[in-house]
């Protein structure tokens, strides 16, 4: 029996918008989403597709973030972020001319920022719009998330805020993405009964919800969260694996801690002087990060440790191994319980992958190359793919509300297990 994986990604970001500043603090947000998340992503997504790979994959595109990809004047401004990240990183090859162990990292850069604007470009400097092509070849699927990123209990007393959480995001994807709607994120998977109806009346077939939100429905299902359940409503549910979750956001055995890859927080932002940087950095007179950053997360004798490009991306093939190991192992002895293929469902935040672990983009282009190799021992799909089989679902009677503290059916849960 194959196992089948589901890669999720949760890209969002608050709308962010000030034209009466010509630089202004919170659009960095996006910026730097574009330039170490979103456009990686693209160029994943192209190489897969120049390989003729049959990958799967579900982006969530929340309608804040997709209304701001679309906007003309953040286009505008993010094409001369870019353009400034191109002359700051020509600008520390000559600063760094006769260092020889920075330098190489400089030059990275500016072949990195060059070849993100070939990448901008050849887009038509449309991300919304590559998105919609690769879902069209079939390499993604696209699902919105609430209107605002609302969560959405918080609303469940007012029906109007509720309502329009749901049926604005499945507008404004339409507009952003096209095609049909298939499923529904709820943000921080926090669920509420209410919103249900509201789903069935939009058109959305499924929701993603967190571990316990499906390990505690009554009646509790056989699979747990390797199976989906359908509610009363006629809605697939989802629920999120764990241990495919430790293994990438864990802080004692979670992959981007590994010492050898590159450190967020030190940029050259910080350490050199005002003036240099003033023009490049995302608001006058402050400082803040530009994306170049010369150090990996090890520590030394005399502080950070110079960063690595060869030994991080060594390091990703090693993760990116163990990871799709530790996924056939995981679906072999699952499957040895059940009926039907179990489903590792693994959602992740996208802006993980290249804006908090900058090898992040490898790691996922990793990943699925491997497990592609390996079509006997474990399946791509999206949760669309995998309720297209057609499959009866366990009817689950009742969910417990789901937010971020424990409810007490949740701790009897929690003893349970």
């Amino acid at each position: 029996m194959v196992g089948c994986l589901a890669l999720i990604l949760h890209a969002h970001l608050p709308f962010v918008r000030h034209p009466e500043h010509a630089r202004f603090l919170e659009e960095s947000w996006l910026f730097e989403a574009i330039t170490e998340t979103y456009l990686p992503l693209i160029e994943v997504l192209a190489g897969w597709q120049r390989d003729g790979l049959p990958a799967r994959l579900t982006l969530v595109l929340s309608p804040t973030l997709g209304a701001m990809l679309a906007d003309a004047l953040l286009r505008e401004r993010y094409e001369r972020r870019l353009a400034g990240l191109i002359e700051l990183a020509e600008r520390e090859t000559f600063r760094l001319h006769w260092d020889p162990k920075c330098r190489p990292l400089a030059e990275m850069y500016q072949r990195r920022f060059v070849g993100l604007r070939a990448a901008w470009e050849g887009c038509g400097r449309d991300l919304p719009a590559a998105f919609r092509q690769f879902q069209h070849q079939g390499l993604l699927e696209v699902i919105p998330c609430a209107a605002t990123h609302a969560v959405l209990p918080l609303l469940a007393d007012h029906p109007p805020s509720l309502r329009a959480q749901v049926f604005a995001a499945r507008d404004q994807h339409r507009t952003t993405v096209g095609g049909p709607v298939g499923g529904f994120w709820l943000p921080e998977c926090a669920y509420v009964q209410a919103v249900e109806p509201l789903l069935v009346q939009a058109g959305f077939r499924w929701f993603i919800t967190e571990t316990h939100g499906v390990q505690a429905a009554s009646p509790r299902p056989a699979a747990g969260v390797y199976a989906p359940v359908q509610t009363p409503a006629g809605l697939a549910a989802f629920g999120r694996d764990p241990e495919s979750a430790q293994q990438v956001w864990s802080r004692q055995q979670g992959y981007p801690g590994d010492p050898r890859y590159r450190d967020f927080y030190r940029d050259i932002g910080f350490d050199l002087d005002l003036d240099y940087l003033e023009s490049y950095l995302p608001s006058p007179g402050r400082r803040g990060f530009t994306g170049l950053k010369y150090h990996r997360i090890q520590e030394g004798p005399g502080g950070k440790q110079l960063y690595g490009r060869e030994a991080a991306l060594a390091q990703v093939e090693e993760h990116a191994r163990h990871f799709v190991a530790a996924r056939e192992e995981q679906c072999a002895r699952l499957a040895r319980g059940l009926s039907t293929p179990p489903l590792i469902v693994a959602p992740y935040d996208a802006e993980l992958f290249g804006h908090w672990w900058y090898e992040g983009p490898e790691f996922l282009d990793a990943v699925v190359r491997r497990a592609l190799a390996r079509p006997q021992a474990l399946r791509l799909v999206t949760p669309s793919d995998y309720l297209a089989r057609g499959e009866q679902l366990p009817l689950a009677k009742h969910y417990i509300y789901i937010f971020f503290g424990r409810s007490e059916e949740i701790e009897n849960l929690y003893q349970m297990v």
